[in-house]
């Protein structure tokens, strides 16, 4: 290699890496600028220590292509120093596909919440919309307001880290401003499976479901699921029920933190026969496939259709409405604006006073972490872990020992 070639490649390389400095610079003043912004709309969250992990979302914002990038390049950095760590420790197991829920996680990836607490969030906006569902006068209005209730919640349960898995019977209790109750309950180890209920106020609406996690690591990728159906049912006996989406996070170990939704939810009310989906980025679903667009849409986008059940099973299904938007500012319905993200403040669940001893507001590991304490918060989630893997092993003997009593019975 000539003299002349390396001069030029380490000056390449320097400029390369001043480039890389001032970017990183530029982002960490997006980031000092938007939390500035953020702290101003929500005051009390400076004040609550319990709540402070929701800052971290503004580390957080939108992406120029679609999602929610992570903006701060030192967290990411700090974030993928313990995902080699894990990958270097069981890194076969996790190229294998293995499920991430069952992987004990380094303690510097975690929030100090547990996942009940972080599941109250996605119903910060009951007492907006599902208020306005229960007083609607149409089957239509009311299947309107439970739709941008389901999607406009969704950010919401957005944070950079991970929160501690659930142990089994863990609850979170919490109550809403306007007289919802809020109860959530870990009801299965493996899979986990997160069981919820919103009981309004006098009873106007009832809430309920269940969510089965699963995640898998996929490359530079984490793939999400939720399986699990949302059921809602109102006082004059209409029931709507609906699933949820798939979560997809690229840049895990390099390039950008980018979180989006994928697939789409699908509504149905069956007292008034109508159905209704919502497609996320439709765009790469081909949903706009023949229709001309100056630009490809951002990956949050989403579209949708509500759909009249005709009477006849050889009738096509009529359209009576249509949904646009995104799932982070904006959602429509035949134009018409139904959610703005700087207009309708979400309301935080509030945990209520003296909860069951099972609350996650008790768990040493959480409020270890709370407290910074890092290492300590790390011992005692393993002794958790440790416990609950016995305690698994003595509930599959004992289900042994029924089954042969059964036998020996017959």
């Amino acid at each position: 290699m000539s003299t002349k070639t390396s001069k030029y490649r380490k000056k390449k390389q320097k400029i390369r890496m001043k480039n890389e400095k001032l970017e990183e610079k530029e982002q960490e003043k997006e980031f000092t600028e938007t939390e500035k912004k953020f702290n101003e709309l929500y005051p009390y969250l400076q004040k609550d220590k319990d709540f402070r992990y929701l800052r971290k979302f503004m580390q957080s914002r939108l992406n120029k292509s679609g999602g929610v990038r992570l903006l701060s390049k030192k967290e990411a950095k700090r974030q993928r120093v313990y995902c080699w760590q894990l990958i270097k420790t069981i890194g076969k197991e996790i190229l294998e596909g293995k499920e991430l829920t069952s992987i004990s996680m380094p303690i510097g990836l975690f929030e100090p919440r547990s996942f009940l607490e972080r599941l109250s969030d996605g119903f910060a906006y009951a007492p907006i919309y599902l208020e306005r569902a229960y007083e609607s006068t149409t089957p239509v209005e009311r299947l309107k307001n439970v739709i941008t209730f389901a999607v406009s919640c969704i950010h919401l349960s957005l944070t950079n880290s991970k929160p501690f898995n659930p142990i089994l019977g863990e609850t979170f209790q919490s109550n809403l401003s306007n007289g919802t109750t809020i109860f959530c309950e870990q009801t299965s180890h493996h899979p986990p499976a997160s069981s919820y209920e919103l009981i309004g106020p006098n009873n106007n609406y009832y809430y309920y479901g269940q969510q089965i996690w699963s995640a898998s690591f996929r490359g530079n990728k984490i793939k999400c699921t939720q399986t699990g159906a949302n059921t809602l049912e109102f006082k004059d006996g209409t029931t709507i029920v609906w699933d949820n989406p798939t979560i997809s996070i690229s840049g895990i170990l390099m390039g950008d933190r980018i979180t989006n939704f994928r697939g789409s939810i699908k509504f149905a009310d069956k007292k008034n026969d109508l159905e209704a989906q919502v497609i996320f980025d439709p765009s790469q679903l081909g949903f706009f496939k023949g229709l001309v667009f100056s630009r490809k849409l951002p990956t949050h986008s989403v579209a949708g259709t509500i759909y009249k059940l005709s009477e006849s099973k050889n009738k096509n299904k009529k359209i009576i409405s249509t949904l646009s938007g995104t799932w982070l500012d904006q959602i429509y319905f035949d134009e018409k604006l139904y959610w703005d993200i700087d207009e309708n403040i979400p309301e935080r669940p509030m945990p209520i006073k003296n909860p069951l001893p099972s609350d996650s507001l008790f768990r040493k590991d959480r409020n270890a972490l709370l407290k910074l304490n890092m290492k300590e918060s790390g011992e005692l989630k393993v002794k958790l872990e440790q416990k609950q893997r016995y305690d698994r092993k003595l509930r599959a003997k004992c289900e042994k020992l029924k089954k042969k009593k059964k036998k020996t019975k017959k």
